[in-house]
């Protein structure tokens, strides 16, 4: 049996208010030639499907396309929500997709042997199960208790994750013995290695405190959430897939995968490592507003959508006549190439505003508080103990709204 994993595909993401959805939509022409060239039996989604839990309606389109080529293909499909996605939606048409071989775990079941399915390959015989977990919310796990503090809060999402997982491990290995048990899930693991697009929240709120030796002994475990690939713990068969294409500029060197494992003899074997072709470039300027009018000017690529750009001016002074010439240029810039999405200055002096902070482009209502939060900490905090008390402080306030 071929098994695919994969996550993370945030169709509808929107970079600076610019639609990515035709980089999604190449993704997944690719993937369904890929699983038909490759004969893959089943697919692993794990995790945020969507970008928003409402998504548009250009986004279900890629994604009804997406199930009815798969569907075509024979391949079974088995997709876990994350916390981007809405569960209802997920879960609309999963019954129906559930006698086309396509099952959905939107969130978290009642019952949490419901999250265990059989894995078949393509002539109907049993290989392999999975314990389908998605992405688990506080409300899933515990329940609040009045005047607990926030690392009690903290110690008991922990706890519950755990057990979670403990119980669907156990289900799966008594009620598939003879096969191997394959663990999916969508949550910030301590210790992976983020992007700046990745779920800062949890990267420094409930979920940092959950660590890779915590899980069962899964034969492999096919995560999502963290948007750079990478195994965990140098463990083989613990791994992120990352997202298949880049979200953010912070991605814009990373190497995109999807994952592909093999069942054989009932053990997991022949990892591979398949690399997701790169469809537009992100590009980062940085220099002189005069270097920067040179290299813009020069850029040019071969790709098959035009790149977009940020833009950072670095200049000793702040000179407000060299503001309005750049802002004049980048408004009437027409290029062949590439788009800029955003710029802004940096001079000497301490950030301050948000203009500054994240760009001329960016308007304080389009930012998320998270977003606001770590760039203010970044130029303001001096020591690392005033950065953990100030996040403490700020996660005890997001908590209580």
């Amino acid at each position: 049996m071929k098994i695919l994993h994969t996550a993370d595909w945030h169709l509808g993401k929107r970079l600076y208010q610019t639609d990515l959805l035709e980089d999604s939509r190449r993704f997944v022409e690719w993937l369904l030639a890929t699983i038909e060239e490759r004969q893959i039996d089943v697919l692993l989604v794990a995790g945020d499907i969507f970008d928003t839990a409402h998504p548009s309606v250009e986004a279900m389109q890629v994604y009804y396309d997406f199930l009815k080529g798969l569907i075509a293909s024979k391949c079974r499909l088995v997709i876990t929500g994350g916390n981007h996605d809405s569960a209802a939606v997920l879960n609309a048409p999963r019954e129906i997709l559930r006698l086309l071989d396509v099952h959905v775990i939107g969130g978290a079941c009642d019952d949490c042997c419901e999250e265990v399915l059989p894995l078949l390959d393509r002539r109907g015989n049993l290989q392999a199960a999975v314990a389908a977990v998605p992405f688990l919310r506080d409300r899933d796990l515990k329940r609040s208790v009045e005047g607990e503090s926030f690392e009690d809060r903290r110690m008991a999402v922990r706890a519950g994750i755990q057990r979670r997982y403990e119980q669907v491990y156990a289900h799966g290995r008594k009620t598939y013995a003879s096969v191997p048990v394959l663990g999916m899930g969508h949550l910030f693991v301590n210790g992976s290695a983020t992007s700046d697009n990745d779920e800062k929240l949890h990267s420094i709120g409930t979920l940092d405190l959950f660590e890779v030796n915590l899980f069962p002994a899964f034969d492999y475990l096919a995560l999502g959430h963290i948007h750079r690939p990478q195994m965990l713990g140098k463990m083989e068969y613990v791994r992120y897939s990352g997202s298949p294409t880049a979200l953010s500029f912070s991605e814009r060197l990373d190497e995109k995968l999807i994952i592909q494992l093999e069942i054989k003899n009932q053990k997991v074997v022949d990892i591979q490592e398949l690399k997701v072709p790169k469809f537009r470039q992100l590009r980062r300027f940085s220099g002189s507003f005069t270097e920067i009018e040179a290299a813009v000017h020069a850029y040019q690529h071969s790709d098959v959508l035009r790149t977009l750009a940020e833009i950072e001016i670095l200049e000793e002074h702040r000179d407000p006549m060299l503001i309005d010439v750049a802002k004049s240029y980048f408004l009437k810039l027409n290029h062949p190439y590439l788009s800029v999405l955003n710029w802004r200055f940096r001079f000497q002096q301490q950030l301050k505003t948000t203009d500054e902070l994240f760009g001329e482009t960016m308007a304080l209502p389009e930012l998320a508080p998270t977003e606001v939060f770590e760039q203010w900490l970044q130029e303001n905090a001096e020591t690392e103990e005033s950065k953990t008390l100030l996040t403490e402080a700020f996660q005890e306030l997001l908590h209580s709204l």
